[in-house]
């Protein structure tokens, strides 16, 4: 009979910390990343220790999936995330909304508000995602976008520069009828690419290019037990954390913020992103 009780209570805590509590956390991950030695350090417990002035910040958030359920007022942690870090550039990667036949639309004029409270100075930059194209969702999501500030890339980069580095970055949407694999690089000092399934750098035909590709969907299982948690197709061989690509090119999978199916998480907290990029050193010749 105790077995049973505490059987029954173990199972109302996970189900409590599931639906309640973990989808309300965000947890903030850090990379250094050294362009001229391909080096990546996880620098999360002491990141204020290497936010040198030199270092270009990139925000990478991901899977937002706002529906009836996930509402806009949930963006709060992740506007007092980027006011505290400073970024100089936010980028998201992929389905801002779960599904636009579901969307409740009394929340939209909240949601751009939410989105303009992000700010960088190099900009906003976003791409779209598989959600973000149901019921033909695109063309509100890119309206969304529009509003509130950010830069959508369809199948096309985009160059940027300051006195820190240069960049130049393409984004590539899936769904679209005009998507390429095919991108030449620049002169810019880092090459990012930007797509939301991560299985499909394998279609990448000059993936050497990149310096540092982000992308999403996996949501790293959303439910991850012990022993297993649920793969999806577009995210079956790169599901979560970061990936060397050949001896040049970085994968980075965020597991999001959002949930889908089911309004829970389970052993793969929210997250934002932050990559700390670190100028190539320039050799003093004497």
């Amino acid at each position: 009979m105790y077995t049973l009780i505490l059987i029954a209570f173990l199972l109302t805590g996970l189900l409590v910390y599931s639906f309640i509590i973990e989808p309300h956390l965000l947890k903030q991950r850090h990379y250094l990343i050294k362009k001229d030695k391909r080096t990546v350090l996880d620098i999360s417990k002491a990141y204020d220790l290497y936010q040198a002035e030199s270092n270009l910040v990139i925000a990478h958030i991901s899977d937002l999936h706002f529906s009836r359920w996930y509402k806009p007022r949930r963006m709060n942690r992740i506007i007092r995330s980027t006011i505290q870090n400073k970024p100089d550039l936010i980028i998201i990667t992929g389905d801002l909304i779960d599904n636009y036949k579901k969307w409740p639309h009394r929340s939209t004029k909240r949601l751009i508000e939410k989105l303009k409270k992000l700010q960088a100075p190099l900009g906003k930059i976003a791409v779209m995602g598989n959600h973000d194209h149901l019921n033909d969702g695109h063309y509100f999501v890119k309206e969304i976008y529009q509003h509130a500030g950010f830069t959508l890339l369809d199948n096309e980069s985009v160059f940027g520069s300051d006195d820190k580095t240069s960049m130049n970055i393409v984004g590539i949407d899936i769904e679209s009828p005009k998507v390429s694999f095919t991108y030449e690089a620049t002169l810019a000092e880092w090459q990012l690419l930007l797509l939301h399934e991560p299985d499909y750098v394998s279609r990448i035909t000059n993936l050497p290019n990149f310096d540092l590709i982000l992308s999403g969907h996996s949501h790293g299982g959303q439910i991850r037990l012990p022993f297993y948690y649920a793969k999806t197709k577009g995210a079956l061989k790169y599901t979560d954390g970061l990936y060397l690509l050949g001896n040049e090119t970085l994968l980075s999978v965020s597991s999001g913020v959002g949930m889908t199916k089911i309004p829970a998480r389970l052993g793969v907290p929210p997250e934002i992103l932050y990559y700390h990029l670190e100028p190539q050193q320039q050799l003093n010749v004497s």
